[in-house]
């Protein structure tokens, strides 16, 4: 046996020197731009204050070697170290206590060893800041610390830079140094500004938010003295990295932020740059640092994974880095809050602040939308003459038939709606050429026919958008081609995107792989999209993959690690609205929801993470009153009732999905939008028009009470009552659970909801 895994292991170190020599990642070509070099003399600073505003003093202490924010007005404390840190403690017997290094570092690096691709981790304070070696310079508003880590023979440079209301702590990533043994490959900044003591583990009002799907909430648990980490990808992570693995999460991270709640002080940690590359770590109940905590550790360094399996059934995995660092700055932006917005509410508010003075909301005069249809084209099928297949496109509903259902939906609630033709292009509802060609399928109707159909939404003031994929394609055409129109891949190569088969477990053989765009070719993609919508007399277009993904594209350096996604998504919308069309998004990143007019498929939950406590609408807290937004369709829900209150909690739009023909083709197809989307069949009368106007008709008054309100508090009353309250005064109570619920005058009848003005 000693023998056989002795050849194993010898098998497997072979395949890894084999693929990184086919790869070509040699140590030279994995080196940075910058060689490292430690200086003979390393500038320091005597105990200083760096800088200052009315608030805040920023303070460099140089017999604890840390830069420390000084609140003024607060007489309090802020710095990458935990607060409970930045002071002595003393034992039983009177010695003092020596903080873990980890809880002293302000960033802690992943590296690899670039001849075996071996990873690790160490941090600034053990292998720099205790050793004495690190450099300090002045800058603007602020300090520079750069940080040699000599055993490995790279440095990186960490900046402190005080803003009127908080701390950014940034990396220039293009100024790391490297030298020929070991890389760089990931950087988190300040792993323990956002932490909590084990100590406070179990208290009501000590907790961790996580932006997952939502938002989501966790209180520490330290019962595991190991403790126990989490991790989520910002945006869902890169999509050009090839998918090995699938779990069974719905809910993506849509916003970069995080923070977390100690008693009446809390803090926000808002990405500000390089969020595209961004992973949020938690880590519970840690007992080797005391703390639990929760951090952004950023991709500096692109990847895709290479994986074989062996004859003796051993599976290798290997990263294969990039050439070269992703192009932007690293920087996180610190914000303490007390009392009332020591919450994650506080958190929602702060973020949208800062949303606000970015520019990035508030920026469009959208009103909320009650009623928001999602109506199907059709799908790709075959059909069979003598025996010979031949492509053809199975109609779910033509245009004239969606006119049909808008009108009488219109007619019969009189609410305010929206429209979105999905699956009407060349390719149906199915990935074909870029966008679906720009074009419109035979089999839906004409040219004329969506025109007719714009003017009637238009004359009766409904926004109808037509859906136009700008980022997937299986064949070549619109530009795009499979031979050029790829995006490229951290290897040099091109990956191929497959739907994953949750059944089986494995890449689906009934969906065909596509590709992704290549990041380049969007601003043309979208150039011919807007002369598209133009033609057809458009005046919205809907992008929900564009509003939803991000994605590296290593065939230029504006483009590695997912990089510049939120700029480029930015001058893309910015463009449509320049020419007066207006923009739906599903399921939208925070970059792309503020440009949008209606975002449908707002994350209503976490991705459900059994680490998590509970979770809360953080997402529409932002938003709501900004962005018209609507959840998934309730007709396509596991529970109609629930669905309909998650939308109540936070005065949510409706959402529902329908198609006018029924076919059994349809319904076991590979795509899960057609079950219970047939809006009416009189033949067999079954259909979803009757309930959707009786449920729009009985959601109707409560939805005009709160229609573009913003939500100015929140609060889990308990595991099956939540309470929002508008900022106009209305507050909402619903019940998820199967009994009453009584607060004194008020009462929740089981599954509804209630409204108090003035509570």
């Amino acid at each position: 046996m000693k023998i056989k895994r002795a050849a194993s292991a010898a098998l497997c170190m072979l395949l890894c020197t084999v693929l990184l020599l086919l790869t070509g990642c040699g140590r030279e070509k994995m080196a940075a731009l910058i060689k490292y070099s430690k200086p003979e003399e390393l500038d320091k600073l005597k105990t200083t204050c760096v800088a200052e505003n009315t608030r805040y003093s920023l303070i460099w202490d140089a017999t604890s070697s840390r830069v420390i924010m000084y609140d003024k007005q607060r007489d309090c404390e802020w710095s990458y170290v935990p607060r409970e840190s930045l002071n002595p403690t003393y034992d039983a017997e009177g010695y003092e206590a020596t903080n873990h290094p980890r809880t002293e570092s302000p960033i802690t690096v992943k590296y690899y060893a670039a001849a075996t691709k071996i990873d690790n981790e160490t941090n600034a304070f053990a292998q720099s800041i205790n050793k004495g070696d690190y450099s300090l310079k002045l800058i603007e508003n602020g300090i520079e610390m750069m940080c040699y880590f000599d055993k490995f023979q790279f440095a990186v440079p960490v900046s402190f830079v005080l803003g009127k209301d908080g701390l950014d702590i940034s990396v220039d990533v293009d100024r790391i140094e490297e030298g020929s043994e070991y890389c760089v490959s990931a950087i988190t900044i300040a792993p323990f500004f956002c932490s909590i003591s084990n100590k406070n583990a179990g208290k009501d009002n000590y907790y961790m938010f996580m932006p997952s799907g939502s938002g989501t909430v966790i209180y520490p648990d330290n019962s595991n003295e190991l403790g126990i980490a989490t991790s989520e990808a910002v945006y869902g992570g890169d999509a050009n990295i090839e998918s090995l693995e699938q779990t069974t999460v719905t809910e993506n991270v849509r916003m970069p932020v995080y923070g977390v709640v100690n008693g009446d002080n809390a803090v926000l940690a808002v990405i500000k740059s390089g969020s595209e590359a961004a992973y949020i770590n938690t880590m519970m109940g840690q007992a080797l640092t005391g703390y639990s905590y929760i951090a952004s550790e950023f991709n500096v360094r692109g990847y895709q994974t290479a994986v074989q399996t062996l004859f003796t059934s051993n599976v290798v995995k290997t990263n294969l880095y990039a050439d070269g660092f992703m192009p932007n700055d690293i920087t996180v932006g610190f914000y303490p809050l007390y009392d009332d917005d020591a919450s994650y509410v506080g958190m929602a508010k702060k973020y949208r602040e800062y949303l606000e003075n970015e520019g990035r909301l508030g920026t469009l005069e959208n009103s909320d939308t009650l009623l928001n249809l999602k109506i199907y084209g059709g799908i790709k099928t075959k059909e069979f003459n003598f025996g010979i297949p031949k492509s053809a496109m199975l109609t779910a509903t033509t245009l004239t038939e969606a006119q049909t259902m808008i009108k009488e939906l219109s007619e019969a609630t009189g609410v305010s709606m929206n429209a979105n033709l999905i699956g009407f292009g060349g390719s149906g509802n199915d990935i074909g050429k870029v966008a679906g060609g720009y074009k419109l399928g035979s089999s839906f109707g004409s040219k004329k026919d969506l025109k007719k159909l714009s003017s009637y939404c238009d004359e009766n003031g409904i926004s109808l958008f037509m859906n136009f994929d700008m980022v997937r394609f299986r064949s070549s055409g619109g530009g795009v081609s499979e031979t050029f129109g790829k995006a490229t891949a951290a290897t040099g190569s091109f990956t191929t995107k497959h739907y994953f088969d949750m059944n089986f477990r494995v890449n689906s053989t009934t969906l065909s792989p596509y590709y992704l765009v290549s990041r380049g070719k969007l601003f043309d993609v979208a150039d011919n999209v807007r002369d598209a919508a133009t033609g057809f007399g458009l005046k919205g277009v809907s992008l929900d993959t564009l509003t939803s993904i991000v994605y590296s594209d290593y065939s230029d350096k504006a483009y590695y690690s997912a990089s510049n996604t939120d700029a480029q998504v930015k001058m893309i919308t910015d463009s449509f609205a320049e020419k007066g069309i207006k923009i739906a998004g599903s399921d939208a990143n925070a970059f792309a929801a503020a440009s949008c007019s209606h975002v449908y498929d707002v994350p209503i939950r976490s991705s459900q993470n059994r680490l998590y406590s509970y979770d809360v609408p953080f997402y529409e807290i932002v938003f709501k009153g900004s962005v018209s937004m609507s959840a998934s369709s309730i007709n396509l829900a596991t529970d109609e009732k629930t669905s309909l209150l998650t939308a109540a909690e936070t005065g949510l739009g409706l959402t529902y999905s329908l198609i006018s023909d029924y076919d059994t083709n349809l319904i076991s197809s590979a795509q899960n939008v057609f079950y219970g989307s047939l809006y009416w069949d009189d033949t067999i009368e079954r259909g979803v028009k009757t309930d959707i106007i009786d449920t729009v008709n009985g959601y109707k008054a409560y939805f005009e009470s709160v229609k573009d309100a913003k939500i100015a508090e929140h609060e889990v009353i308990n595991e099956k009552v939540r309470k929002t309250v508008f900022d106009n005064g209305v507050t909402v109570y619903v019940n998820y659970g199967e009994t009453e619920y009584t607060d004194g005058a008020v009462k929740v009848p089981a599954r509804d909801y209630i409204t108090v003005k003035g509570a």
